[in-house]
């Protein structure tokens, strides 16, 4: 009774630890993330783009590195975006403006599994979600 206990214990145990290094569906392994482009509409200037993509983003994520000069700016690793903290799963955001400040490109990034063995890949529902939000705001329609 004790030795079946025990195993099925141990069974469980091994489940939810198993379970907790599952990347979520929204994640895809690359080596290479993928890149969203927004087109400024006309009437947005570089600065009060560069103010805009600034504040949706700094809404979700602590900014890392930020230089308007060379329009270029990453956040840091946040370990709660699905919801929950979660260390085996994180994610981050890159942005940056096309050497003319007309069209902005966003990759985000995302790495599972934790203790120095990550899986490289990016998060489709956070590209989808941060390139909604600054298209809203200050991107071109489509024609």
């Amino acid at each position: 009774m004790i030795r079946r206990v025990f195993g099925i214990g141990i069974v469980g145990f091994l489940l939810l630890v198993l379970a907790g290094c599952v990347a979520p569906r929204t994640f895809v392994k690359t080596l290479e993330p993928t890149w969203a482009s927004v087109e400024l509409r006309e009437d947005v200037t570089y600065d009060m783009a560069w103010e805009i993509v600034v504040d949706s983003l700094v809404k979700r994520f602590d900014l890392e590195i930020l230089s308007k000069e060379n329009g270029y700016l990453r956040t840091n690793w946040l370990y709660s975006w699905t919801g929950r903290l979660n260390e085996r799963y994180r994610v981050r955001v890159t942005v940056k403006f096309s050497p003319g400040h007309r069209k902005i490109e966003l990759k985000s990034e995302a790495e599972y599994g934790g203790a120095g063995m990550w899986v490289m890949g990016y998060d489709t529902r956070l590209l989808e979600t941060i390139k909604s939000d600054i298209m809203g705001n200050i991107g071109r329609t489509t024609r």
